[in-house]
């Protein structure tokens, strides 16, 4: 009886242990996954930031009288690529705010962004 006890008892043990440990596989794959996701997060952000300032500043060298300005005028587009910068500058720092997601931001990307950080806007 006393020896059935003693691998009862081992059993359990092992089965609690392989457990943990399986569980904590699962969690630190799922850290280092989502630290990843949110890295290059930040990086594709500022990214369409820059490419919609290199948008904005192509624009602002063709003429009014361009056939691409027939549907919608220069202005219009200029104040819609404006719009959508600002909706990513307004979401990349929002998102830099969020304690444990600026964990993960990249030290060459600066910490919130500005409209006057681009230069054609």
């Amino acid at each position: 009886m006393k020896n059935t006890l003693i691998i009862l008892a081992v059993v359990v043990l092992l089965l609690g242990i392989s457990v943990t440990t399986y569980t904590c596989n699962q969690m630190k794959e799922n850290v280092t996954d989502k630290a990843f996701i949110r890295y290059e997060e930040y990086q594709e952000i500022y990214n369409t930031c820059q490419k919609l300032n290199t948008d904005l500043c192509n624009l602002k060298d063709i003429p009014e009288s361009d056939r691409m300005f027939e549907q919608f005028s220069k202005s219009q587009r200029t104040i819609g690529i404006k719009n959508t910068l600002n909706r990513w500058i307004e979401e990349y720092n929002a998102k830099s705010k969020m304690w444990n997601r600026a964990l993960w931001k990249s030290k060459q990307l600066p910490y919130q962004l500005q409209t006057t950080d681009f230069n054609c806007y």
